[in-house]
């Protein structure tokens, strides 16, 4: 370890992953290990909660570490440490292949030197990370302020990736029916609702998945330009209510967030960009959910790259709004105990 490292202690590596834990994941996977040796910390995937149907290459699983690495910085900079991170440690100036999603692959380090006064942004951010879930509830019809664009804008780019809103009505449409087309093609795969329902594991205590009541968020008489995530693998896929006539039709503000390359490191800065991201959203008192279906399939990503003229790589679309008044509350999914996912060595 370089000269003037202060390395992390026991107590500290228990503070900085216990906040890590509440990043966002695909699916609730948390699909994240840590292990602390001589003072540092290191950041491996878990690929046996990989979701091989979902997510058949691992982005997902690697843009969701990186969200989790971005929750451990900024746990460090709260205790008043400046994090020194390494990202894929020993690749620098590497040619060759990608190297193979495994258990024993070093996606990063986190290491701390000195001491650094937490600025007022961090602790806003630290303050959103244990309310920030993904929020399932129906938009009220009132439109993102456009200075808190400009901070999501300004968020992604701080951590190496772009965002763009989908502003124009051609743009939104041209999306809105990839996503729809993407999430008809989810909903009849078999396969897919069998893993779908192999991650709700809501039937009593669970340290990770998509709880069951999450389900209920998707009403039948429920209706948005862009279609929401059915949990709900127990109905008929597709099926839709028409009892009391249509309902109002949400309008969220849809963001894109992205890449220029789509490397391994690209999708732990992708990952890390989203986290702080939805921090930001959460801070601002506004909430956001994800349009998974149209990313999970690459070629559905790369449609809609095309139809948006986008050059580098789309790595989340997300669905940002202010949640209505009279919406319940959303359940916040649960995490995996502590001493599954930290080594102490």
């Amino acid at each position: 370890m370089e000269s003037g490292t202060a390395g992390i202690g026991r107590e500290v590596a228990v503070e900085v992953v216990t906040t890590a834990s509440l990043a966002p994941s695909i699916h609730n996977t948390q699909p994240w290990r840590w292990r602390l040796a001589a003072g540092r910390l290191t950041l491996a995937p878990d690929v046996g909660r990989r979701l091989p149907v979902l997510d058949p290459d691992g982005r997902q699983l690697v843009v969701s570490c990186g969200a989790a690495l971005l929750h451990a910085r900024l746990a460090c900079r709260v205790l008043g440490l400046e994090p020194v991170v390494e990202l894929l440690p020993g690749s620098a100036g590497r040619s060759g292949p990608e190297p193979a999603l495994r258990d024993d692959l070093v996606l990063a380090t986190l290491d701390v030197r000195g001491r650094h006064a937490a600025t007022d942004a961090d602790r806003l951010l630290f303050s959103a990370a244990g309310a920030r879930h993904t929020d399932r509830r129906p938009f009220a019809d009132q439109p993102l302020e456009p200075a808190l664009l400009e901070q999501l804008r300004r968020a992604a780019e701080a951590e190496g990736a772009w965002l763009m809103p989908l502003a124009h009505s051609d743009q939104r449409l041209g999306a809105a029916v990839v996503a729809a087309r993407a999430d008809w093609a989810e909903q009849t795969d078999p396969a897919y609702r069998a893993e779908l329902a192999t991650w709700r594991r809501g039937d009593g205590p669970a340290g990770d998945g998509v709880p069951t009541d999450v389900a209920a968020t998707h009403h039948p008489f429920r209706a948005s330009d862009f279609p929401l995530r059915d949990f709900d693998t127990t109905g008929t896929p597709g099926a839709a209510g028409t009892a009391g006539g249509p309902p109002p039709t949400e309008n969220p503000t849809v963001i894109v967030l992205g890449t220029d390359a789509d490397q391994t490191e690209d999708r732990l800065r992708a990952g890390q960009a989203l986290a702080r991201v939805l921090l930001t959203v959460t801070a601002a008192g506004a909430a956001a959910s994800p349009l998974g279906q149209p990313v999970d399939s690459d070629g559905y990503r790369s449609v809609i790259e095309r139809m948006l003229s986008i050059a580098g790589h789309i790595q989340m679309i997300l669905r940002v709004g202010y949640p209505r008044r009279d919406a319940a509350a959303s359940t916040l999914t649960p995490r995996r105990p502590l001493g599954e996912i930290l080594v102490i060595d």
